[in-house]
């Protein structure tokens, strides 16, 4: 079943930390790679074709990738979708200027620890389950 979870509006320092809290938490795991995916709108300019491909990068390279495409003036992180896929779960950084995190698993103990910081530095998270592909649908917490 698919879920997720989300923060509050957040502003742009605290969207920066928590792209950086992700590269963090699991290169501390391990985790050596990531999937990424520029959506709407920066996706607009930054794909050479209609076709938006994920692409993989180094975990550790991943601030410093939306840095380069921020530089290039095609978007923004929190005014444009960007998407980051590891460990089984997705990250979106939405356009709304909150933080999301798609997953099917729901005793997922890194969605758990996640969850657990934001509550603790006052980020309001709640838990969905979706009952469309990326908007929520119940409330679970």
């Amino acid at each position: 079943m698919a879920r997720q979870i989300l923060t509050c509006t957040l502003d742009r320092g605290r969207l920066e930390t928590e792209l950086e809290e992700v590269v963090r938490y699991f290169g501390e795991k391990g985790v050596e790679l990531c999937r990424v995916l520029f959506g709407f709108a920066w996706g607009n300019e930054y794909y050479p074709g209609s076709e938006w491909n994920e692409e993989e990068i180094e975990l550790a390279q991943l601030r410093q990738k939306v840095v380069e495409v921020e530089g290039r003036d095609l978007g923004s992180l929190g005014k444009d979708d960007l998407f980051v896929k590891l460990a089984g779960l997705e990250f979106q950084f939405c356009h709304e200027c909150d933080v999301h995190i798609h997953f099917t698993e729901p005793n997922n103990i890194d969605v758990e620890t996640f969850f657990a910081r934001w509550q603790n530095v006052g980020y309001e998270p709640s838990e969905w389950v979706a009952t469309q592909e990326r908007g929520p649908g119940e409330r679970v917490r």
